[in-house]
């Protein structure tokens, strides 16, 4: 039956991306994870920029990820919540290994240099397709980070100028997965197990829109991006024979939210002048659909028993306010800093109930600096960036009585533990125009 459970686990993932979390380009990440003057990378952020280019854009951009959270020693780490019949102190590994991504975007135009632009972005880890990890139940983890941007994230858009005005339509695509598993195990010497299992993922697509309007040194823009939801749903049936204790027979459905990205819209105003620019957008971002990442266990017959949803996270919507600034030193040369303040989408008082999902409000800046020169008569800027996520410090500590009211033990995570820490990012990125 462990078997069993390991193995339709590995078939599940966490939550969100690269953009929303680091930045969508070494560029935009300097100035405060905003949209650029010019860029191929603002189709994540602001699609319908584009359409003021007439020229083909690209951006190839790295980012290197490092977590640097408060550790979590000497906790409850087992009781009879996530063990049959087992009590054990201990500490919980927090920090992941530093990850490296990509991203890389494209925006031409269609027919003419006034036409239509097309616009494409992917992000993706360097080294694995997706991450697959739905986390101990009740175990502390930071579940924005532990694996959540882990995947490939594609968006496609079009925009078009009408003079000083322009829009965009585009989508992000996610996937929802379907499958059925039927296993037979045994443990009588001589007597093997056996299984089948088939599985399916299908497209699913999360609209976005923007518009921009031009004036003579300045530009505003809105955006819109849909709430995508990506979902793991499996059909598990069978039995189990455990020598001289009988047949235990099992028929349930298992399901897991995979992906979450929260409904977004974006409010951001540009200023341009002569030797600086200056970036101003808040962020809205929707989170009241939230679901935890744990593997939901749902008995439709037979002696297994389902799983109890025990972590209640209480959500609330966030607006995330955000600055920069670009100075050009000389034609070669510029500097660039940002800041933004993300609160957290979760209560603060989760934490102390069931439930050990881990997230705090953030205050992160960043510093950048761009070389521009000349490669076969096109302008390409090499940018360096980083970003460093000051997060809040609190104090947990755990109520009394065990997750299910049990008053013979205590939560995962007693007594309590802190929280806090920090997050750095490296970035580098070519934007080349032709």
């Amino acid at each position: 039956m462990k078997l069993l459970i390991i193995f339709l686990l590995s078939f599940s993932q966490i939550k969100a991306s690269v953009p929303e979390l680091f930045g969508q380009s070494a560029g935009g990440l300097a100035i405060g994870q905003q949209a650029q003057k010019e860029s191929a990378a603002n189709n994540y952020e602001a699609p319908a920029l584009q359409g003021f280019s007439d020229t083909t854009q690209f951006s190839f951009d790295v980012f290197y990820i490092s977590t640097h959270f408060t550790d979590i020693n000497n906790v409850l780490i087992k009781n009879e919540t996530n063990t049959v019949g087992t009590n054990e102190i201990g500490d919980v590994k927090v920090n992941a290994t530093p990850s490296m991504m990509f991203g890389a975007h494209l925006s031409t135009p269609l027919f003419s240099p006034q036409g239509p632009k097309l616009n494409f972005s992917a992000f993706a880890p360097f080294d694995r397709m997706m991450e697959a990890d739905t986390g101990d139940p009740y175990q502390p983890r930071y579940v924005m980070y532990q694996g959540r941007f882990m995947r490939p994230v594609l968006m496609v858009s079009g925009a078009q100028s009408f003079g000083l005005w322009s829009y965009s339509l585009g989508a992000q695509t996610g996937f929802q997965s379907n499958g059925e598993a039927y296993f037979i195990t045994r443990t009588t010497p001589g007597s093997p197990s056996l299984s089948k299992l088939s599985f399916n993922a299908k497209p699913s697509l999360g609209l976005n829109f923007s518009v921009a309007r031009k004036y003579e040194n300045k530009v505003s823009y809105f955006s819109f991006q849909q709430e995508m939801k990506s979902k793991l749903y499996n059909h598990a049936t069978g039995e189990t024979e455990v020598a001289g204790a009988g047949v235990g027979q099992f028929d349930f459905d298992l399901s897991s939210l995979l992906y979450y990205d929260p409904m977004t819209l974006r409010l951001g105003h540009q200023i341009h002048q002569a030797e600086n620019s200056y970036y101003f957008s808040l962020e809205f971002q929707r989170w009241d659909q939230y679901e935890s990442s744990i593997l939901k266990i749902k008995k439709l017959g037979g002696t297994i028993n389902g799983s109890d949803q025990l972590e209640n996270i209480k959500t609330r919507n966030i607006f995330i306010p955000k600055i920069g600034i670009e100075h050009s030193m000389n034609s070669k040369w510029m500097l660039k800093a940002g800041y933004f303040y993300r609160p957290t989408p979760f209560d603060p008082s989760n934490l102390k109930n069931p439930g050990n999902s881990i997230d705090v409000s953030k205050h992160v800046s960043s510093v950048g600096v761009a070389h521009l020169f000349n490669f076969y008569q096109k302008i390409l800027t090499l940018d360096f960036a980083y970003q460093a996520h000051w997060l809040d410090h609190h104090s947990v500590t755990k109520t009394p009585n065990r997750e299910d009211g049990d008053p013979s033990e205590q939560k995962i995570g007693s007594p309590g533990y802190k929280v806090g820490g920090m997050i750095h990012v490296l970035s580098m990125g070519l934007n080349w125009k032709y």
